[in-house]
C-alpha cells in the first residue's frame, strides 16, 4: 500500500477539496490497519522487513518535507505532507512489536483528525471549487476566527507541537523504535520533525499574522462550526489523554 503513496499529491490537486479531504484522512487508517495485519504475520525482527520499513519510513520523510517546503497550493502541500506522515506512521512497522502496532494506529487516527482539521477551512475559504493557495489564507484570524483557530490548531498538531495528538502520537512512536534499538531512524524522525516546522508555521503566519487586504469574510454555518469545535477537542483530547485509546487498540491486535 504504502509505495503508491508518492504519487498522492497528484491526486489531491487534480480533485474536489472535499474528495482531496476524505482522500487524506479515511482510506490511511484503513491502509494501517491491513499493513497491521501483514506485518504482524513476520517474525518478530524480522531483518528483511525491518530493513524494508526503515528505508521506507525515511524515504518518506525526507520526500514528503523536503518537496513540502517548495509547495504553495494547499492541497498539494498537505499531500506531500501526508508522504512525510506515512513515513512517521512506518517507524511503529519498525518496531515489530504491540507498542510499535499499537502507536501507528493511534497516529495514523489522530492524523486523519488533524488533516481534516486543515481541509475544512480550505474547503469553505475556496471559491467555486478552487484549489486554494497559501496567500489566500492572509488575514483569516479576522474573516473568520473559528476556522482560523480550526486550521491553527491542525497544522500545530501536524507539526508536533504539544499538548496536540501530533505530539503524543509522535512521541509514542519514536519510542516503540528506540525500544527496539533504531536510534538512527528516530534521528532521522526528529530532523524531519523540525524540517516540517518551518511550513506548518508558514501557515500559520499566513492565517494569523497577515493582513486580510481586502478579502472577504468567510461565513461558517452551525454544521460546519459544530464540527470544527469537535475536531479541535478530539486532537485536544487525543494528545492530552492517549492511554485509553492505545490500550483498546493494544487489545485489538
Amino acid at each position: 500500500v504504502f509505495p503508491f503513496h508518492f504519487w498522492t499529491p497528484d491526486v489531491y490537486q487534480g480533485s474536489s477539496n472535499e474528495t482531496a479531504g476524505l482522500i487524506a484522512s479515511l482510506p490511511k487508517i484503513g491502509a494501517v490497519a491491513i499493513l497491521v495485519r501483514f506485518v504482524s504475520l513476520a517474525a518478530p525482527g524480522d531483518p528483511t522487513i525491518v530493513t524494508f520499513m526503515a528505508v521506507l519510513a525515511g524515504a518518506s520523510m525526507f520526500y514528503g518535507n523536503l518537496v513540502a517546503l517548495m509547495q504553495d497550493d494547499l492541497k498539494r502541500l498537505l499531500g506531500f505532507s501526508g508522504i512525510a506522515h506515512a513515513g512517521y506512521a512506518l517507524l511503529g512497522f519498525v518496531a515489530m512489536d504491540g507498542d510499535g502496532y499499537s502507536a501507528a494506529m493511534y497516529y495514523i487516527f489522530a492524523y486523519a483528525l488533524m488533516v481534516i482539521a486543515c481541509f475544512v477551512p480550505i474547503c469553505r475559504i475556496s471559491r467555486d471549487g478552487a484549489n486554494v493557495p497559501m496567500g489566500e489564507l492572509a488575514g483569516l484570524h479576522r474573516r473568520s476566527p473559528m476556522l482560523a483557530i480550526t486550521l491553527g490548531v491542525g497544522v500545530f498538531a501536524l507539526a508536533g507541537i504539544p499538548p496536540f495528538a501530533g505530539f503524543t502520537g509522535k512521541l509514542a512512536l519514536l519510542k516503540a523504535a528506540l525500544n527496539q534499538g533504531h536510534l538512527l531512524l528516530v534521528i532521522v524522525a526528529v530532523v524531519n520533525t523540525v524540517i516540517a516546522i518551518y511550513y506548518y508555521l508558514a501557515i500559520a503566519r499566513e492565517t494569523f499574522f497577515r493582513d486580510p487586504e481586502g478579502r472577504p469574510n468567510v461565513a461558517v454555518d452551525a454544521a460546519t462550526r459544530a464540527l470544527c469545535v469537535a475536531l479541535i477537542a478530539g486532537i485536544v483530547a487525543l494528545g492530552i489523554l492517549p492511554e485509553p485509546i492505545l490500550a483498546a487498540i493494544r487489545s485489538s491486535l
